[in-house]
C-alpha cells in the first residue's frame, strides 16, 4: 500500500512549516505566491489528496478567556463572532464559557471530554494555561502570547502597525514622539508594540528620551492620569498609543488640560475599534491601525482544525498583517 502523503511531507519538501502549507491551501492571499506554488507543485508531483472536513463527524470545540474580555471587550467578541460563523459552515460546534482570573477551576466544558481543540482568547495567566494544556487538547492562542510558553498563537501584527503609525508622524514632520504602553515591558503585546516605535525612530536617528515612554494600564485609569501629566510637562508634539483603549482616554485628558487635538498635539491609537455609543466620541476620527479582526477569527479556527486533524509538537506564531487608517487626529506640528 503507497504512503499516505500529509502536510508534514510537503513541508519537509519545500522547506518551510506545516502551517504555511496548510495556509496555502486554506488562506492563499496570506502566502507569497512563489510560496505558494512551490506548495502546490510538490502536493501534485507527492499526490497528495487533501482532506476535506468530514461534516458527518461534527467536531466540537471550545472557546475561552477572561470574562472581561469576552463578554465586555468589543475587541474579542467581533474575534468571536467570525470564529462562530466560520465555524457554522464547516459544521463545527462551538462551546463558549468564560472564565475570572480569580478562579483556579476550569469552565465545566473541559471536564466533559468532548472538546476536539480549544481556543482562547486573550490575555491569560499561565497558570490556567497549563491547567488547560493537562487536558491534552489541540490548543490555539489569539491576540496574545503567553510569556515562556510555545503555543501555536494567531495575533495582528502589533510592531508593524506601530511601525507604520510612528512612521507617518515622522513624515508629517514630528521629531518629539512620545509613547505610552498599556501594560508591563515583560508582556509580549507590550513590548512588540513599544519595538515598533522604537525602530521607526531609530531609523531615523531621532533620539528617544527616556521619559517620552510612559507605562500606564488601560485599565486603570489613574495610571493613564500620571502617564498625561508627565507628558504634558515635557510637551511632545505628538503621542503614539499602544491601543485605542489608551488613545481614547489620553484624547479626553488632554482636552481637559485644554490642550487641542491635533492643533498642539497629534495622537494616534492601534485596532480600530468603534466605541461605545455611551461614550463621548473623539473629533475628529482618531488615526489608528486597522485589525482585521473578521480574519484574525477565521484564520484561528483554521489554524485550530489544522493542528486537530495533523497534530504537530512544533508550535507556530501566525501574524496577520494589519494597515494604519489617518484619521483627523494627526497633523504636522506648529
Amino acid at each position: 500500500m503507497p504512503k499516505k502523503i500529509k502536510i508534514k511531507d510537503i513541508a519537509k519538501k519545500v522547506g518551510c512549516s506545516q502551517a504555511t502549507v496548510s495556509q496555502a491551501f486554506n488562506n492563499p492571499k496570506l502566502i507569497n505566491r512563489q510560496t505558494r506554488a512551490k506548495i502546490l507543485a510538490v502536493s501534485a508531483e507527492l499526490g497528495y489528496v487533501r482532506q476535506r472536513f468530514n461534516k458527518k463527524r461534527e467536531k466540537i470545540i471550545g472557546i475561552t478567556g477572561l470574562s472581561q474580555e469576552l463578554i465586555l471587550g468589543e475587541y474579542y467578541n467581533k474575534i468571536t463572532a467570525a470564529i462562530i460563523s466560520a465555524a457554522k459552515v464547516l459544521g463545527v460546534n462551538v462551546i463558549i464559557e468564560s472564565f475570572s482570573d480569580k478562579e483556579i477551576e476550569l469552565p465545566s466544558m473541559f471536564s466533559k471530554k468532548v472538546l476536539d481543540g480549544v481556543i482562547i482568547l486573550g490575555k491569560i495567566s499561565q497558570e490556567h494555561i497549563l491547567m488547560i494544556k493537562q487536558n491534552n487538547f489541540p490548543l490555539v492562542l489569539c491576540g496574545h502570547p503567553v510569556p515562556g510558553l510555545e503555543l501555536h498563537t494567531v495575533l495582528s501584527d502589533g510592531r508593524s502597525g506601530i511601525f507604520e503609525a510612528t512612521k507617518h508622524l515622522i513624515q508629517l514632520g514630528h521629531q518629539k514622539i512620545a509613547y505610552i504602553a498599556g501594560g508591563p515591558l515583560f508582556d509580549p503585546v507590550t513590548s512588540d508594540r513599544l519595538d515598533g516605535f522604537r525602530y521607526a525612530l531609530n531609523e531615523k536617528n531621532i533620539p528617544i528620551p527616556e521619559d517620552y515612554i510612559q507605562i500606564s494600564d488601560f485599565c486603570a485609569l489613574a495610571k493613564t492620569q500620571q502617564a498625561i501629566e508627565n507628558l504634558i510637562k515635557i510637551k511632545p508634539t505628538a503621542i503614539v498609543c499602544e491601543n485605542d483603549s489608551l488613545a481614547y482616554t489620553t484624547y479626553h485628558l488632554l482636552s481637559q488640560a485644554g490642550l487641542n487635538i491635533p492643533l498642539d498635539i497629534s495622537l494616534s491609537g492601534f485596532d480600530d475599534l468603534p466605541f461605545p455609543e455611551y461614550l463621548q466620541p473623539i473629533k475628529p476620527n482618531l488615526t489608528t491601525v486597522h485589525v482585521d479582526l473578521e480574519e484574525l477569527g477565521k484564520i484561528t479556527l483554521n489554524v485550530l482544525l489544522e493542528i486537530i486533524e495533523n497534530p504537530t509538537d512544533i508550535a507556530h506564531r501566525h501574524t496577520i498583517p494589519v494597515k494604519l487608517k489617518i484619521g483627523g487626529t494627526t497633523l504636522p506640528p506648529r
